[in-house]
């Protein structure tokens, strides 16, 4: 039997949000630390770093917000643009996901052609 496999990522001359920035953001939230989010990533703290802000300069606007040092290490937290762009990704992608579905079905049911 077929499986239908994709990816869906949104793009601006280069990817700019898919599911594994979703997944670091999230992490963050979680944590309250990018550094601790790609560690639960397996991704250096350098190269989500770098991520985080090549999508902030795509998308024109901060998704976290880091505090340094202090008495309790610091820490990061999500903007409230970064909560609506995880929010509207995660219906988007689901909605992608059915339809896709739907029409991977249609196409190919049971059969394996």
């Amino acid at each position: 039997m077929f499986q239908l496999k994709y990816k869906i990522w949104i793009d601006k001359e280069g990817k700019v949000f898919g599911k594994g920035p979703l997944m670091l953001l999230k992490g963050v939230k979680e944590t309250g630390s990018l550094r601790e989010a790609a560690k639960l990533m397996d991704m250096s703290y350098n190269k989500a770093h770098t991520l985080i802000k090549s999508i902030e300069e795509k998308l024109g606007y901060k998704l976290i917000s880091s505090k340094s040092g202090g008495l309790k290490g610091g820490g990061s937290e999500l903007t409230e643009k970064a909560e609506e762009l995880i929010i509207a990704y995660q219906n988007f992608y689901i909605e992608c996901e059915k339809s896709l579905q739907e029409i991977f079905q249609k196409h190919f049911g049971d059969s394996c052609l």
